[in-house]
């Protein structure tokens, strides 16, 4: 939500294709700006082993990280887009075990700006 308030879009807009689900687009969008999931994490899904077989029918992947997105898309300043992606990307972290608290993020630099 943080990133459609501050954007005015979704962080993520996924749409089925012709040999592919609105899932695996979905996935495909996280891939491109989030970078390779874990493969403990990927493998660990309940439909893991289906995904695996259809990603081969998702179109190629173009890395297109949230700072640059930030910065190019929507012309935030260099500063604002570096601490807005890392406030974002830390709550967005594939590993739970990793992401911050909701009282840690009401910490972060961004809040602050």
């Amino acid at each position: 939500q943080a990133f459609e308030l501050a954007t005015g879009d979704s962080l993520f807009e996924p749409k089925a294709g012709k040999n592919f689900s609105l899932e695996e687009d979905h996935l495909a969008h996280i891939i491109e700006l989030m970078g390779k999931i874990p493969a403990s994490v990927a493998l660990s899904g309940k439909y893991s082993s289906e995904t695996k077989k259809s990603s081969k029918l998702i179109p190629i992947l173009r890395p297109w990280g949230l700072y640059d997105v930030l910065v190019e898309k929507y012309h935030f300043l260099l500063q604002e887009a570096s601490l807005f992606s890392d406030f974002l990307l830390q709550m967005l972290d594939f590993l739970p075990e990793r992401r911050p608290t909701a009282a840690q993020c009401l910490q972060h630099t961004w809040l602050k700006l």
